[in-house]
């Protein structure tokens, strides 16, 4: 289907308000029908068939790992953080919950607060161009900071745990822990980070959505219970550092990208990339190749406590936890609290915030 920006301004795609909903359910259902008629699952399983190995759960070793989940030898982490950029200063606060089903838990919040004026600027001239360039993101704190601050210590609290098996959730070396943080200098640190990652045997990280559409589709090919191992996770960071024929390069110096490739070269053949499917939806997995089935197996056992999901029910008790424990809102609550204390609340407030609805 040929489409461009135009075809969409045509006047013909309009419709008046009362022709739409009187049209829109049945043209829904009409694309929907169409959809799945044209899907070509029975097309793409028989050519992952041919391609890859499809693995079956195996129900005795889940007998077992389900020993160890309940035992306490399974942990799972989890982080949440919240920002606030305000003329009063950028306030955030990240918080990371590691926990087991003996509820051995250990939580950790940190709070961070910069100005949003530089105070050892003298003139108006020197504060407009520091804020010129805090607005390019060549100096000061970002979202993007806060959210590979929270990505590494999950990871780094989890790999200091006694537990025999680890679970985490997203990426194993998410994207902000590949790029270095750009001023805040942290690519070294979080390429050690990474080896350590990844030659753990016992550790699996399930990532619940992705922007990868090839492995969304995949997916669908799966029966339940059923896994697949589709590539070794060199592919994804060697696709990083150098691009593809859809992706750019990484954006680096010359010791940085020597850096990443003596990285690439020193991990690869050590994880797996694949897609595993508890009832209706597959999602994706990264795992040690020396220990995939075991660490699927992991996953399969303790998702069957929550099929509909399909997800480790451990790595949403850890979400459960931090997100009640360290709420967004209510830490916006407190600056807004704080803000309206000392008058400054309708002067930093959201517009939006403050529309009638």
């Amino acid at each position: 289907m040929s489409l461009s920006f135009e075809s969409f301004l045509e006047n013909s795609r309009w419709k008046p308000l009362k022709v739409h909903f009187q049209e829109f359910p049945s043209s829904l259902e009409k694309n929907i029908s169409i959809a799945i008629q044209n899907e070509k699952r029975e097309d793409l399983r028989r050519w992952l068939k041919s391609k890859y190995q499809i693995k079956k759960e195996d129900k005795n070793l889940q007998s077992e790992l389900k020993k160890e989940l309940f035992s306490g030898n399974v942990v799972a982490a989890d982080g949440t953080c919240v920002e606030c950029d305000l003329i009063t200063g950028f306030q955030a606060r990240i918080a990371i919950v590691a926990v087991n089903y003996k509820n051995n838990r250990t939580d950790y919040v940190t709070y961070i607060s910069e100005p949003f004026i530089n105070y050892s600027k003298k003139t108006i001239k020197e504060q407009l161009e520091y804020m010129r360039q805090k607005g390019a993101g060549k100096t000061g704190i970002t979202s993007s900071h806060i959210r590979a601050i929270m990505l590494f210590k999950e990871r780094d609290f989890i790999l200091n745990r006694g537990e025999k098996y680890k679970m985490v959730q997203g990426d194993i070396l998410p994207y902000e822990l590949r790029t270095g943080q750009g001023k805040l200098k942290g690519l070294n640190v979080c390429l050690d980070l990474g080896r350590k990652l990844l030659a753990e045997d016992n550790i699996v990280a399930i990532q619940t959505s992705t922007t990868r559409q090839e492995l969304r589709w995949v997916g669908t090919a799966l029966e339940p219970g059923e896994y697949v191992e589709l590539y070794d996770y060199f592919h994804v960071l060697n696709a990083f550092l150098e691009g593809d024929e859809y992706t750019r390069p990484a954006h680096f110096n010359e010791e940085d990208q020597k850096a990443f490739r003596n990285f690439n070269e020193d991990v690869k053949g050590k994880f797996s990339v694949g897609m595993y499917k508890v009832r209706n939806r597959a999602y994706v997995f990264y795992a040690p190749k020396k220990n995939l089935d075991t660490m699927i197996n992991l996953v399969f056992a303790d998702s069957q406590y929550q099929t509909l999901r399909g997800i480790p029910l451990l790595l949403d008790y850890a979400d459960i936890i931090c997100s009640r424990l360290f709420s967004a809102s209510e830490f916006k609550k407190i600056v807004e609290m704080k803000l309206a204390k000392r008058n400054r609340l309708e002067f930093e407030i959201n517009e939006k915030n403050l529309r009638r609805r």
